[in-house]
């Protein structure tokens, strides 16, 4: 112990050489013959580069810069540093399947991967939105590069990656085969997703193009760009688009989800009426609305990395606010609430995963790109429904008022007038063309014993129930009214024969006979009826009432035969008048 100094410095020097050489010796990576795909999840060598200067070379000649990180990591990015990646790969001996390795992130910026060849050299492949597609080493969605390493010995590769945000790197090995028939599920899925949101859109084109209402073509709108976000997503539209597409790629995948967002808010606005309860909230969502498609503009105004943090902010108070709308629309029962509450919720869910993932609050998992693209794409059909939902009702609302003076407040039916009316058209075709036409005068003989037993509520229960089972008996195309109290009549076109109204009304009265659901004590409707075939009989509009009204009083409630048939007046042959020169 004479040189206790000499004992520690030689410690340290073993120490750090041992350290230094299992740096440089990490595990290898053996790509096998017919082995699956497979996704990186042993620590590798990563080296976070200050600036952007380094060569490959100088990162080589550079070894005790790297240090073992998960993939899981997140990696700090900026739009000034590099982060450098090392991964050393081992072929077995007479090994021939072709491997490929690929980073499932489209909207990444910029992707080298630096190999050695047969002479030492060191070959680049390039991927990354900052490229355009012409520039890729594979026209892919994402960066994808083929692996060209030899066999029987460890070697080295590196990825150069930069990016202007946070995010952590899958890396994915592949075969060759395999992964062709992945690159085909996956743009076979996004075909689908697209596909349909493209229908949906032009759909709503068709409608606004029919009923003019603002809603149809804000719907139209907010599809389209739900189709270009998902696209920007998931690299379609870069590998669509051609060579020049720099500006899109870089943009594109930023601005889209505000102004998706924006669309989506003045939608609502469109689809419920918020401004009737809450006045505020309405003008705090018109404003959100339109902030947050104005918010693309920073990225023309200001840094990079600045505009993106705006729009994300932006983004999340208008799913905020939109998921406020959807759930007020609800809780006052709206018609279409549920299906608002459940689309902006698919939403607000995946914009919150975006942006968490943004934030580095939870590592980015690539698998979870198309479960929020097909969140994404649900809310799309959900909105369209709840549109097709509300314009009906509207409509509805506008037809009922429209045909309110010629239509029973009660039943909907037509009023007597308006049978009447309908009837003298008939009676004209009639006479003009002999058109066969039955007119049925159905009374529901029990009415008056229903009021008086069970109150007037129910009476008018059994009334509307007694609608629905005529409606069941008659085309759309023909004429009911109620012409009195618990009368109504019925103008059947193209019945020919007592045969087969007959028929019709047997199956009216037998469906009388079934108890009404949810009485006690069980009530039936009795119905008699009186009909008349006008080609037949060509009654004249002034006596038809009259004269079927007159048949059913004839009848008694007891009676076996409550169908009966309005029959022509006998007619007597004519006398010849007698000639006094033939006498």
């Amino acid at each position: 112990m004479r040189y206790p100094f000499t004992g520690l410095l030689l410690a340290f020097l073993c120490l750090w050489t041992g350290v230094s050489t299992a740096a440089d010796r990490s595990p290898a990576i053996v790509l096998v013959d017919y082995a699956p795909a497979f996704e990186v999840s042993s620590d590798m060598a990563v080296w976070l580069e200050p600036g952007r200067q380094a060569t490959i070379d100088q990162v080589i000649k550079s070894p005790a810069k790297f240090i073992e990180l998960s993939p899981d990591a997140q990696q700090e990015m900026r739009d000034s540093n590099t982060l450098w990646m090392r991964l050393r790969i081992r072929r077995p001996v007479a090994s021939q399947q072709v491997w490929t390795l690929n980073i499932p992130l489209p909207f990444i910026d910029s992707v080298v991967l630096y190999q050695p060849d047969k002479n030492g050299s060191w070959t680049a492949q390039s991927a990354g939105n900052q490229l355009p597609q012409a520039m890729w080493s594979k026209h892919s969605l994402y960066p994808e590069f083929d692996l060209n390493l030899q066999t029987g010995r460890d070697q080295d590769i590196y990825l150069q990656v930069r990016n202007f945000k946070n995010l952590n790197i899958p890396l994915r090995f592949a075969p060759a085969l395999q992964r062709d028939a992945q690159r085909l599920a996956e743009f076979a899925a996004l075909g689908v997703i697209l596909g349909s949101l493209m229908s949906l859109a032009l759909l709503s084109l068709i409608r606004f193009a029919e009923h003019r209402n603002r809603a149809d073509l804000l719907a139209c709108a907010y599809g389209l760009s739900i189709s270009l976000t998902i696209a920007a997503m998931n690299g379609v539209t870069g590998a669509l688009l051609g060579s020049n597409t720099l500006f899109w790629s870089s943009y594109a995948q930023t601005a889209l989800p505000p102004f998706t967002m924006g669309l989506a808010l003045l939608l609502l606005r469109d689809l419920y009426a918020i401004s009737t309860r809450h006045r505020r909230h309405d003008i705090v969502l018109v404003y959100t609305g339109c902030a947050a498609m104005a918010s693309t503009l920073s990225l023309l105004l200001l840094d990079r990395a600045l505009a993106h943090l705006i729009i994300t902010v932006v983004t999340l108070f208008a799913a905020c606010i939109g998921l406020i709308g959807s759930q007020l629309s609800w809780r006052f029962r709206s018609s279409v609430g549920r299906w608002l509450f459940a689309s902006y919720v698919l939403q607000f869910l995946a914009v919150l995963r975006l942006i968490a993932e943004s934030w580095g609050l939870v590592p980015c998992w690539w698998e979870f790109r198309y479960i929020t693209s097909l969140a994404i794409a649900m809310s799309v059909p959900l909105l369209l429904y709840a549109l097709s939902r509300a314009t009906h009702d509207r409509k509805e609302l506008a037809v009922r008022a429209n045909h309110l003076p010629n239509q029973d407040a009660l039943t909907g039916l037509l009023t007597r007038e308006a049978f009447m009316q309908q009837y003298e058209a008939a009676y004209q075709r009639v006479i003009n063309d002999g058109e066969p036409v039955a007119v049925v005068l159905i009374s529901v003989i029990n009415h008056d014993h229903i009021r008086q037993a069970f109150g007037d509520t129910t009476a008018e229960q059994c009334l509307l129930r007694a609608v629905i089972k005529l409606q069941r008996v008659l085309r759309d195309v023909d004429p009911a009214g109620r012409v009195d109290g618990n009368r109504f009549g019925l103008l059947l076109e193209g019945v020919a024969d007592k045969d087969a109204l007959n028929q019709r009304m047997v199956q009216l009265i037998a469906s009388g006979l079934i108890p009404i659901p949810g009485l006690a004590p069980e009530v039936t409707l009795q119905f008699q009826v009186a009909c008349v075939l006008v080609h037949h009989n060509p009654v004249t509009p002034e006596r038809l009432i009259a004269e079927l009204d007159g048949l059913l009083q004839d009848m008694s409630p007891r009676t076996r035969r409550p169908i009966r048939f309005l029959e022509a007046p006998p007619t007597h042959p004519v006398v010849p008048s007698l000639n006094p020169h033939t006498l």
